[in-house]
């Protein structure tokens, strides 16, 4: 997260996710994507979503916002900044407790040789392998949704179809609808 973004329709989504999440496991957005006490207060702010410190006492979510996205399990360079996330930093995350990891997503790697519907198959795959559940929320300002089990994944499905989300935005590992 940049200053000069702040504000910006992906925020309008963010702010989204937390009303849908608020009464099943609220959000609350990974501080290392957000730097500097300024900025962090200024995004939750606008977004309603408070910054990550220590593990909640009752059921939460992660909101990861790096500014372009995930990195696509084997590529060459897998580090992580304000910029990238990997799949092995969510599934963790899903480990240590998150009943829910949300991770903004814009990614798209050209050299790959996958389209870019497949490089998210590609990334599920890999989060399932981990032993993370997820699907992909696509549109102008994409995201993964990751959980823990079946069972979370299920619930927050239902939660967005409840929410009025298009099944057509929803894409699984195999590229469907996952509604």
């Amino acid at each position: 997260m940049k200053w000069a973004f702040l504000g910006d329709s992906y925020d309008a989504v963010k702010r989204m996710w937390r009303d849908m999440l608020a009464d099943w496991a609220s959000i609350y957005a990974e501080p290392r994507f957000i730097p500097g006490n300024d900025l962090q207060q200024a995004f939750t702010r606008l977004t309603k979503i408070p910054i990550l410190q220590g593990e909640p006492s009752q059921p939460y979510s992660i909101l990861n916002d790096p500014d372009t996205g995930i990195r696509l399990p084997g590529e060459q360079n897998q580090q992580e900044g304000r910029t990238h996330v990997t799949i092995e930093t969510i599934a963790d995350q899903l480990r240590l407790g998150a009943r829910c990891v949300v991770t903004f997503d814009q990614s798209d790697y050209r050299r790959s040789n996958l389209s870019l519907r497949e490089q998210h198959r590609k990334k599920l795959r890999f989060l399932s392998r981990k032993g993370g559940h997820g699907f992909y929320y696509v549109s102008h300002a994409p995201f993964l949704f990751a959980a823990p089990d079946a069972v979370a994944l299920g619930q927050l499905r239902d939660i967005l179809r409840d929410a009025g989300l298009p099944d057509n935005r929803i894409e699984d590992h195999q590229g469907e609808s996952e509604l």
